[in-house]
């Protein structure tokens, strides 16, 4: 009887685990889905990303070294997030394994597919700010200081490589979560 009572027991842990495992895949997804899906700007280091009100280049251009550094920095750390998230879906799914349960890879698989979709199309939305910002950037090269222009360039450039970085991560995360 005790062994019974022990293996319910471990059962209902189990299933309180999953069901906690469950909600945290679907909270994850959500957190990166959310202002990407809801086409809201979203705002790093004090530049907003996806306002419609045109002010992208502004606010680029408004950026000093000091403020570039502390972009790359905001983003760093949003990349290092990622990373602890892998670590964490990798860490359960190792804990996980001796439970057979189709609902945590299903969960999985609808929050990767969460993830990618809305950061794919939000890294999109990034990126075509970026290519009119460069363009735009072209067009007011006399009635910017070189040091103005160079150092807007070099924003944009940072921009292209530490959200490259970020979407990378943010790949490795998704195929961490369906795998």
């Amino acid at each position: 009887m005790a062994m019974k009572t022990a293996s319910i027991h471990n059962r209902r842990t189990a299933n309180e685990f999953t069901r906690l495992w469950i909600i945290g895949a679907s909270a994850l997804a959500l957190g990166f889905a959310g202002p990407a899906a809801a086409g809201d700007s979203i705002n790093i280091g004090g530049v907003s990303f996806g306002d419609d009100d045109g002010d992208f280049l502004e606010q680029l251009i408004k950026l000093d070294a000091d403020d570039i550094e502390e972009l790359r920095a905001e983003l760093a750390d949003a990349h290092d997030e990622i990373m602890d998230a892998i670590a964490e879906v990798e860490e359960a799914k190792a804990e996980l394994q001796e439970i057979p349960n189709f609902a945590i890879k299903v969960a999985l698989s609808g929050a990767s597919v969460a993830v990618s979709t809305t950061t794919n199309h939000a890294f999109k939305e990034v990126r075509s700010e970026l290519d009119r910002a460069e363009q735009d950037l072209e067009g007011m090269k006399d009635r910017l200081s070189a040091e103005e222009f160079a150092e807007t360039e070099a924003a944009i450039a940072m921009l292209r490589e530490e959200l490259a970085t970020l979407e990378d991560a943010l790949d490795a995360l998704s195929a961490s979560m369906r795998a």
